[in-house]
């Protein structure tokens, strides 16, 4: 699916999103030398390495996972350009990249979005011009490679994850914004542990585990299936709808949001095939539905 359908849906509730968080613990922070053969190998087999990927960074230039091998670690900071809470920490994390290059890391913003066409490009490059980053962004665009299936799966903005040299994922994502000293300071203690070999983790990092956090994700994931089962109809309509003109989630539900946009290109559709849309967006009224009930449990 393009990348499109996803920043819509992210727009749409991202205000909820933002209010969650999620993460495992891990207590873990013994030198791994120290620890039993059986520990490693268990550890060994729960590394998630981040996809290979080739992308091109907002220069030009071909980049690809080999990347990660050049630093003790790599930050990457998942954003798209609608995103206040990425934008606004922008200015944190251009001074937080002179330290991790220090130490031999380094942060790279991956913008889910500017991949879609030039005009999205450029406005990220103007927004990173703007807040005065000038810490690398990479595009990772819709059909290049398995990266894609990992960032299709991030459903709160910013997102920020650890990878060592290896191209291994360090502990679980950090949800939500970075530029804060406590993070920073814990993020440059998993990078020392990671330079002298010890069992490094974000457990004191993120947050607590949430459950809520966990049903929404499912939903959403729920809602991608939906579009995923009529890729090449909902193609059509979302080819169709201009960026600028979405509707802020105090001025249209999704449901309604989605019914007004196969209303305009009806005359693409037979009666069957509009039938189908309809019935879609039945289905993903029920589960904005629950997104919602689960929102107002969370803000109670």
């Amino acid at each position: 699916m393009k990348m499109m359908k996803k920043t819509i849906l992210i727009m749409t509730v991202l205000t909820m999103i933002t209010s969650l968080s999620a993460c495992g613990k891990s207590d873990s922070s013994s030198n791994a030398t120290d620890q039993p053969a059986s520990n490693q190998q268990e550890q060994a087999a729960n590394t998630e390495a981040f996809p290979k990927f080739t992308a091109k960074d907002f220069d030009g230039n071909v980049v690809d996972d080999s990347l990660f091998a050049k630093n003790e670690a790599t930050l990457l900071n998942f954003w798209f350009n609608g995103c206040s809470a990425c934008v606004n920490e922008m200015p944190g994390l251009e001074k937080f990249n002179a330290k991790l290059r220090e130490r031999g890391a380094e942060l790279i913003g991956v913008n889910v979005q500017a991949g879609e066409s030039q005009k999205t490009l450029d406005e990220a490059k103007d927004i990173l011009s703007k807040q005065g980053a000038t810490y690398r962004n990479i595009v990772i665009d819709d059909d290049s490679n398995d990266a894609r299936a990992y960032i299709s799966k991030i459903f709160s903005f910013p997102t920020t994850i650890i990878v060592d040299k290896n191209g291994n994922i360090i502990g679980k994502p950090i949800l939500g914004n970075i530029d804060d000293e406590a993070k920073m300071e814990e993020i440059l203690k998993v990078i020392d542990d990671l330079k002298s070999g010890k069992d490094a983790s974000t457990s004191s990092i993120t947050s607590e585990e949430n459950p809520e956090m966990d049903k929404v994700a499912a939903l959403f994931a729920k809602e991608n299936e939906v579009f995923a089962k009529h890729q090449n109809l909902w193609d059509k309509v979302f080819a169709k709808i201009q960026k600028d003109k979405i509707p802020s989630e105090e001025q249209t539900s999704y449901p309604e949001f989605l019914k007004s946009q196969v209303e305009k290109t009806k005359e693409e559709f037979t009666e069957e095939e509009l039938q189908i849309l309809n019935d879609d967006i039945k289905e993903i009224e029920k589960i904005e539905t629950e997104i919602q009930e689960l929102n107002k449990t969370n803000q109670n």
